[in-house]
């Protein structure tokens, strides 16, 4: 069984913790009455046997070191990233991530997904597959919806922020995107426009000049899409044009997303933990891109990804070795709340 040190760090007021893993065993976790954020789970915790052969491709010993307080076996709920997060490169829910979840799901850790993407084809074919009754946090938080697909809290992109990005757009030549709601609107489709298919979003609308729908549809947000190093040119002019007006980030190569100002993925999923009756320092949260920051810091207990920016990984707790692609969700899951729960079930009295 695992083994755990602690040891004190003397520059800073947090217990280092260092946690040896070992999977390569079967293990059996007997029935618990664990905690349920806001009655979002509804099923009992049953007895699990967790060696199965998505978790034993796990090494056989994985070190990492955590600077939080909060003790790992008190995450109530798990918030995680979708792209390069949650699913693969290839946009795939593996088996192995999809077992992980159901696992936390069923000892009273629920997961939420939080995301910039709209609530469009990718999630009527992932979110079933997890078997979610939580709501999600969707447009880098600027609509959380209930599991039934209800609003439950949006926030609107100002009309002067939006025509005055339209403008921009319009006079450098690049392709301006409009999310709103479900629906995703556009001057034209183009290349950079077709993009977002392989994403799973809902299809882009072309509907002529932009600013005719300024005042007429509610607007969440604008991407601004383009090859990344026109991108990299761009952003300076835009943060001077929207300075104290809007707010920047980035989630994919060549877009670059217009908030709301003081908006953040972080921030909708703070409205959600208070809505949920759910305390920061019980989440761990999952991520990989600039958007994901504010969420991380957030959360209790951060992990990021192995193939995360480097801005996600500065805000992180946690970095994993692990990608995406190699089941990095599924990896943290299994050190961070089943792994934890396991040693307190086992522990002797």
């Amino acid at each position: 069984m695992s083994s755990m040190n602690t040891m004190r760090c003397p520059n800073k007021n947090v217990d280092m913790v260092r946690l040896r893993l070992n999977w390569n065993k079967k293990c059996t976790i007997p029935k618990r009455n664990m905690p349920t954020p806001a009655g979002y789970l509804s099923r009992s915790p049953r007895c699990l046997f967790i060696h199965s052969a998505q978790f034993n491709r796990c090494p056989a010993s994985s070190t990492r070191i955590v600077t939080k307080a909060t003790p790992r076996a008190d995450v109530k709920l798990i918030a995680s990233d979708v792209d390069g997060t949650l699913l693969n490169h290839q946009q795939q829910l593996t088996p192995a991530v999809e077992a992980a979840v159901k696992q936390a799901a069923a000892l009273g850790v629920p997961l939420v997904v939080a995301t910039g993407k709209a609530r469009g084809p990718w999630a009527r074919e992932v979110l079933p597959r997890l078997g979610l009754t939580t709501p999600g946090v969707f447009l880098q938080g600027l609509l959380v919806y209930d599991a039934d697909g209800t609003r439950l809290y949006e926030q609107q992109l100002p009309e002067d922020v939006a025509r005055d990005c339209i403008a921009l757009a319009k006079a450098q030549g690049i392709t301006l995107t409009a999310y709103c709601g479900e629906r995703i609107l556009c001057a034209a489709t183009d290349g950079h426009t077709d993009r977002l298919s392989f994403y799973k979003e809902p299809p882009p609308e072309a509907v002529g000049d932009l600013a005719q729908i300024v005042g007429e549809v509610p607007i969440q947000k604008l991407i601004f899409m383009a090859e990344q190093d026109v991108i990299e040119t761009l952003r300076p002019r835009v943060e001077l044009l929207l300075t104290g007006r809007a707010s920047l980030t980035t989630a994919l190569s060549g877009m670059l997303e217009v908030l709301p100002l003081g908006a953040s993925k972080g921030a909708g999923l703070s409205w959600l933990l208070e809505h949920m009756g759910v305390d920061p320092a019980h989440v761990m949260a999952l991520g990989d891109g600039e958007n994901d920051v504010e969420m991380l810091q957030l959360a209790g207990l951060g992990v990021a990804m192995g193939n995360a920016a480097a801005k996600a990984k500065s805000a992180a707790d946690v970095v994993l070795e692990e990608t995406n692609d190699e089941d990095g969700v599924a990896k943290a899951i299994i050190r961070y709340v089943l792994e934890p729960r396991l040693v307190a079930v086992q522990a002797p009295s």
